[in-house]
């Protein structure tokens, strides 16, 4: 038996308000966060007691534990390091380079890798440190 004064109730649910909460917090999300673009290799660079800021030289070398090499962000292999940098230093001989190599790194490595830096022409070599923190 239906009774005719009660008319069932229809509830919707309204997708709109749904919507503009999920683009809100796209949008916050989106201006909230910060792109960072990470180094390529990660180094834990040597400590020095004499380091000295400076600012970072236009050509880095940077050599890993694992013995990766790359030249300004790209990998190069260490045979064709010296033919890589040749062009780069044909126009100013005596452009700074910076030689970033992880405290692991073997020194005869790091020989080898400033050898073929003179090979291309590089004079002005500067070796990149973390400053000392704490005394010993």
């Amino acid at each position: 038996m239906e009774f005719e004064g009660r008319s069932r109730i229809h509830s919707h649910l309204d997708m709109a308000p749904l919507i503009d909460v999920v683009f809100l917090l796209l949008v916050f999300f989106m201006l909230t966060s910060t792109f960072l673009v990470p180094e390529a290799i990660e180094l834990e660079l040597p400590t020095s007691k004499t380091a000295s800021n400076s600012e970072q030289l236009p050509i880095v070398i940077s050599s890993d534990a694992s013995g990766q090499l790359r030249l300004n962000g790209e990998a190069v292999d260490l045979a064709k390091l010296a033919e890589t940098l040749r062009p780069l230093l044909e126009n100013e001989p005596e452009q700074g380079i910076t030689l970033r190599s992880d405290r692991q790194t073997p020194l005869s490595r790091l020989l080898k890798i400033m050898d073929e830096i003179r090979a291309a022409g590089g004079r002005n070599i500067a070796l990149a440190t973390t400053p000392e923190t704490g005394q010993p």
